[in-house]
């Protein structure tokens, strides 16, 4: 035990080094948060915290050296805990956002927004570069609640550290990403893969290491200090040649069979009452699938090339993990659908109590939407 707090000690006294740069990783438990700390440490002079909710799972780092340093629990929402787990900081990534609101603490602008202006704050209290991840399509103008804190995050951001790095990526992908991985699970319960609208959105998938090398570049020059970048991959895909990649890097055969818009709004007002799990999908998520997710033409807009990064192609990388999934490639694997079944139990209660009024409204809407997609059609 003794000699565990004299470690401690030692690596404390070694970032108070003037030579020793100290950077705190928020949101440092995911797939992003551990590339990143990965990444940063390949520079001997850089020690790096990481600040999560649940700090024992940033803990498996630990084998990486004493560069890294005892994980603090730091909740985006708190704005003490931010404060605390920032202290001495010369570097400062947030990478905190959430796709599931948990009422009433961790709602989009709890933690997208006002969540965002606490790490700003801890910034410019220890003098601190920091560098933001929002994502392509923030938008304060939106409809959707995460669009639109991702936005507000963005504008926080700006106006308590002007020369802060807010870097947005396309689609990340990677070992641990819950964008391609869960579309392989759930080949294991379906017998073909849904899209809509024809699954023509457009995505730029970009690779996690990439991701993470933009942010140790940006982060160690000047000339980045102030600029906003936008990450892609070197290829473009629509949302349903995304599914055929997926199916195709992982070794699986499923039709994919595009269903309407309104079919998904459907299904979101059901699925979005329900715990997240693999099956959950939202309304917002809806809308937000019908908007394009590539970098723009801003010449504004810094990108890779302006870090000389070479984007990885999705292609060189996807087999290496999506094969690791048990599915079998040719039919249907046969599984228990215990789990399936209480989940539809639970939907079909859930529209039970749901008024009648809620139906004819949806009913409303469907009809609405299919005469905008005739007169669009018509234009």
């Amino acid at each position: 035990m003794l000699s565990m707090i004299t470690s401690r000690i030692c690596i404390r006294t070694l970032v108070t080094n003037s030579k020793i740069k100290k950077v705190v990783i928020i949101g440092g438990s995911g797939f992003i948060g551990k590339c990143t700390a990965k990444a940063f440490i390949q520079d001997a002079d850089t020690s790096i915290e990481l600040g999560a909710r649940n700090s024992k799972i940033a803990n498996e780092l630990k084998s990486l050296g004493n560069q890294i340093l005892p994980p603090v629990s730091s909740d985006i929402v708190s704005k003490s805990d931010i404060l605390k787990a920032c202290q001495g900081a010369n570097i400062i990534v947030n990478l905190v956002g959430i796709m599931h609101e948990r009422p009433p603490i961790y709602t989009f602008d709890n933690v997208q927004h006002l969540g965002a202006r606490n790490v700003a704050i801890a910034a410019k209290e220890n003098n601190a570069q920091l560098i933001h991840i929002s994502a392509i399509g923030a938008d304060s103008n939106s409809d959707i609640p995460y669009a639109k804190t991702k936005a507000l995050g963005e504008i926080a951001v700006r106006e308590i550290c002007p020369n802060a790095i807010i870097i947005r990526p396309s689609l990340v992908f990677g070992p641990e990403d819950d964008f391609f991985n869960r579309f392989v699970k759930l080949t294991k319960y379906l017998p073909f893969m849904p899209v809509f609208g024809g699954g023509k959105t457009k995505f730029q998938p970009v690779y996690v290491w990439d991701v993470a090398n933009a942010i140790v570049k940006s982060s160690s020059d000047p000339k980045f200090y102030g600029k906003t970048f936008e990450l892609g991959g070197p290829d473009v895909y629509t949302y349903k040649e995304i599914i055929q990649l997926t199916l195709d890097q992982a070794g699986i055969r499923r039709p994919i069979i595009s269903l309407p818009w309104s079919i998904g709004m459907i299904q979101g007002i059901f699925l979005e009452k329900l715990p997240p799990n693999l099956f959950t999908i939202t309304r917002d998520q809806i809308k937000l699938l019908r908007k394009d997710n590539i970098v723009s033409n801003d010449p504004n807009i810094s990108t890779l090339k302006d870090l000389k990064i070479d984007p990885t192609p999705a292609h060189k990388i996807l087999f290496m993990y999506l094969k690791e999934h048990d599915v079998t490639p040719n039919k249907r694997t046969h599984r228990s659908f215990d789990r399936l079944k209480e989940e539809i139990e639970e939907v079909e209660k859930i529209r039970r109590t749901i008024p009648k009024k809620a139906l004819e409204k949806e009913a409303e809407y469907k009809k609405l939407h299919d005469e905008l997609d005739k007169k669009r059609k018509v234009s």
